[in-house]
């Protein structure tokens, strides 16, 4: 009876170990058809530091997983939109960010609030309707919401 049972063992740890390769690397292509890291970052302090922080974190996120590999959004709400106007303290490394296809966005609550038009921000900036709906949106499609 020991027999039976220990052939039997044998018998379903084969059976897996053969189906559980072929099931990861069916999971493995539909992660990499998938395509690239999604990945939505909210800013809402006017505080240089936070956005260096946050910009630093993006940048160095694409280039560790290759530029081809992400989809990076910067949303920028409340007081954070001050340091997207076109005199704020980052605008060089907002434009840097730009260049490396870092998407930034504006809130357009966030705008018509403070009597800020489009035109008062650093060129490339995209606006949105709102910035909160747009990162529950980036959420819903599947993006990794991050902080700083």
């Amino acid at each position: 009876m020991k027999r039976i049972a220990a052939l039997l063992s044998l018998v379903v740890v084969s059976f897996l170990a053969g189906a559980l390769p072929s099931a990861a690397r069916a999971e493995g292509a539909v992660s990499s058809a998938s395509g690239k890291y999604k990945i939505v970052i909210q800013v809402t302090e006017n505080d240089p530091r936070n956005w260096n922080l946050a910009l630093n974190n993006a940048m160095a996120f694409k280039r560790n997983v290759g530029a081809g590999n992400s989809q990076i959004e910067i949303v920028a709400i409340g007081p954070g939109l001050n340091m997207l106007k076109s005199e704020s303290k980052v605008t060089d490394r907002i434009g840097q960010a730009l260049d490396k296809s870092i998407d930034v966005v504006a809130c357009g609550e966030t705008m018509h609030a403070m009597k800020v038009s489009k035109d008062d921000l650093i060129g490339g900036v995209r606006v949105v309707p709102g910035g909160l709906i747009e990162i529950a949106n980036k959420q819903r499609e599947g993006w990794i919401y991050y902080r700083p």
